[in-house]
């Protein structure tokens, strides 16, 4: 233990005590933002200077806590103090809330505060954490108005992000350390250490470094007993090494496998997404106003942790409370987890489904539901969440999950085989896959493979790019691939070879949530406010059109018929568009959506991910408003199926009935 003396001097002293007793508290761990000492018998401790310290931070104990955990450092050398508050409740067990990537401007947080509230009131967690990304000078002084410990009653903490960076004050992270304080601290709740770390890089130059970072942890793990498990909060996952969960700037190293680390949350993605490798847990959260990147629903996350171990974690999705159908279905069946992107498809008197869970613990997989009765036939349990499609070739059910495990599977739910091909990234968050007679095309928008459909050996492998994953889908063409990777280009390759032949990010051609669509030798596809027409030989942009007022980034799946493309888009329902002049000829807008999952999108519009099908001589598709819609080729409307939550995936006509899927779970058949 560090012990006060008169000899210590040039540095920062003060003491730890317990504020209703006065009482001083020894063995509480007090740090400069890198060196780490703990408190003597008497409550005092010392530290030495360091040039970088911009405060003295107190490890508030587990049954402790305080909004003063922080004191700006100044001249003064003595009374550094910290008066820390008893807690009258036991956190043993406890619930933490994350928002991530909030975005705000000078507006500040907007409606999603009032949400947040409302899941504060309904699993009284902790306290809140926010793990970065406010974004710029307006929006880091506006939004500790909205969110803090005071109004929120509760406990806010709060982490740096990349565009919290900004030009205030000496360095990047200045402004944001004179509102929120410091981006480099510990503090216990039960069983559980947390510690809260700096993504080190940004807009604009940091003054903390990694190597800072990884001091700062090795001395905080000093004092941190064995028998608390860890937990880190940064913007980003574990820079140095995300699977193997090790801190190292190239000279001093720290391995968190050997302390206990229990998981790693953060943000940055615009993802939601969980997986554990080796028992440790990687957690990452979307923005909770707006889709994710990916595409993934606007969410509050919740972490419940009893005692040392993860109980349990959910996604608490804007302006939607799950529901089951009722009225207009002859049969409903409900799956568990939800359905997002995984269009269901029918055989051999089966629907098979894919499902999604973003939290812990897993609760997804592919399903089978007879066809007729709605009876569940069998549940597959999949690693994690299946968003990707539901392909079926003769006897063959084939899907991909999120980590990239393909499962080829026969019709009474047993494996024919399995395969995990490597993603590029460990925190993947969407795939793809498409079968033909002979081969399942899968992985994802960063990395391709090509398998045999017999027993799942690989044929090639292709790494594109670096860009994000979203539900945008491979789309096999004859001897053609085509590939949107998103936040990237549009890539054409050679199904047999996987040889690219040709890539296209011209006018602005880079963000890929559509699925392309083929017709008479070109590639239809929207991106932002554009819709492009694409040669798919050449890949050369034949024509583009911006639309103003529209906007083209939901995971639809364009219908073209007789030189009209019918296709959903974020924000203004279904539309039908010419395909020789690219002009949108009507528009048929659906009710508000109940969640939000299209990129930067939010507020009163009417987005589609469902593609678009026919029916007989009309269209069908699911809304995120909770309706499945029938209407005729001028954009009126035939019927509309009330199902009470989204449906992000395109309805199966099924002779004189549709069977749906919605966000919520559920399978059902509708009667017509």
């Amino acid at each position: 233990m560090e012990q006060f003396t008169e000899s210590n001097l040039h540095g920062y002293s003060g003491t730890v005590y317990d504020g209703g007793t006065g009482m001083p508290l020894a063995s509480v761990a007090v740090s400069n933002g890198k060196e780490v000492v703990l408190t003597d018998e008497a409550g005092r401790y010392f530290l030495n200077r360091w040039h970088k310290a911009s405060f003295i931070t107190v490890t508030v104990p587990a049954n402790y806590w305080s909004s003063d955990y922080y004191i700006p450092v100044s001249d003064k050398e003595t009374g550094y103090d910290f008066a820390l508050d008893r807690l009258e409740t036991d956190l043993t067990d406890h619930t933490f809330l994350q928002v991530t990537d909030s975005e705000v401007g000078a507006g500040g947080a907007g409606r999603w505060i009032g949400k947040l509230r409302q899941v504060a009131e309904k699993t009284r967690p902790a306290f809140i954490v926010h793990t970065g990304d406010i974004c710029y000078v307006d929006g880091l002084k506006a939004h500790i108005k909205d969110m803090n410990s005071e109004n929120m009653g509760i406990p806010v903490r709060y982490v740096i992000g990349n565009h919290d960076y900004v030009h205030w004050g000496d360095y990047g992270e200045a402004l944001f350390e004179s509102i929120y304080g410091p981006v480099m601290y510990s503090f216990d709740v039960g069983k559980i250490h947390y510690i809260v770390t700096p993504i080190v890089h940004g807009d604009v130059a940091a003054k903390y470094t990694e190597s800072d970072v990884v001091a700062f942890v090795i001395n905080d793990l000093k004092y941190v007993a064995s028998d608390k498990k860890i937990m880190v909060f940064n913007h980003d996952f574990c820079a140095s090494d995300e699977v193997g969960f090790v801190l190292s700037d190239g000279r001093l190293e720290i391995d968190l496998k050997k302390h206990n680390l229990l998981a790693w949350v953060f943000g940055h993605w615009h993802y939601n997404y969980l997986n554990e490798i080796g028992g440790i847990f990687n957690i990452t959260t979307s923005r909770p106003d707006t889709g994710g990147i990916d595409a993934s629903p606007a969410t509050v996350r919740s972490v419940a942790l009893e005692g040392g171990a993860l109980k349990g974690s959910r996604c608490h999705y804007n302006d939607f409370e799950e529901t089951v159908p009722s009225g207009t279905c002859s049969w409903s069946v409900s799956l568990g987890g939800n359905i997002l992107y995984s269009a269901p498809a029918v055989g051999e008197g089966a629907v098979i489904a894919g499902t999604v869970d973003d939290g812990w613990p897993k609760d997804c997989g592919i399903a089978a539901v007879c066809r007729e009765t709605g009876e569940l036939l069998w549940k597959y349990k999949t690693k994690n969440s299946v968003k990707s499609d539901i392909q079926i070739m003769d006897d063959k059910i084939v899907t991909q999950d999120t980590e990239g495990n393909v499962y080829c599977l026969d019709f009474s739910g047993n494996v024919i085989w399995s395969r995990k091909v490597e993603l590029l990234y460990p925190n993947n968050s969407s795939s793809s896959v498409t079968v033909n007679e002979d081969y399942a095309y899968c992985g994802g928008q960063q990395q391709v493979y090509c398998l045999k459909l017999s027993d799942g050996s690989q044929v090639w492998h292709k790494r594109l790019s670096g860009g994000n994953t979203s539900p945008s889908g491979l789309v096999l063409y004859e001897n053609l691939l085509f590939v949107g990777a998103h936040w990237d280009r549009l890539y054409a390759l050679d199904a047999a070879t996987g040889e690219i032949l040709w890539t296209n990010n011209s006018h602005k051609l880079s963000y890929f949530v559509m699925t392309p669509a083929v017709y008479e030798g070109c590639l239809f596809t929207g991106s932002w406010s554009r819709i492009y027409k694409i040669d798919i030989n050449s890949g050369q942009t034949l024509q583009y059109r911006e639309i103003e007022g529209y906007t083209f980034n939901s995971a639809t799946t364009p219908y073209i018929e007789r030189g009209i493309m019918y296709m959903g888009t974020t924000n203004r329902g279904v539309v039908a568009v010419e395909t020789e002049s690219l002009e949108i000829l009507w528009t048929f807008e659906t009710g508000r959506n109940l969640i939000y999952t299209s990129p930067y999108s939010s507020g009163g519009i009417a987005t589609v991910d469902s593609a678009v099908v026919p029916i007989g001589d009309n269209l069908c598709f699911g809304a995120s408003d909770g309706m499945v819609y029938v209407i005729d080729k001028n954009g009126k409307q035939i019927a509309g199926y009330k199902i009470g939550s989204p449906v992000n995936q395109a309805p199966v006509v099924d002779g004189e009935a549709l069977i749906a899927a919605d966000f919520s779970g559920n399978i059902m058949r509708i009667c017509r």
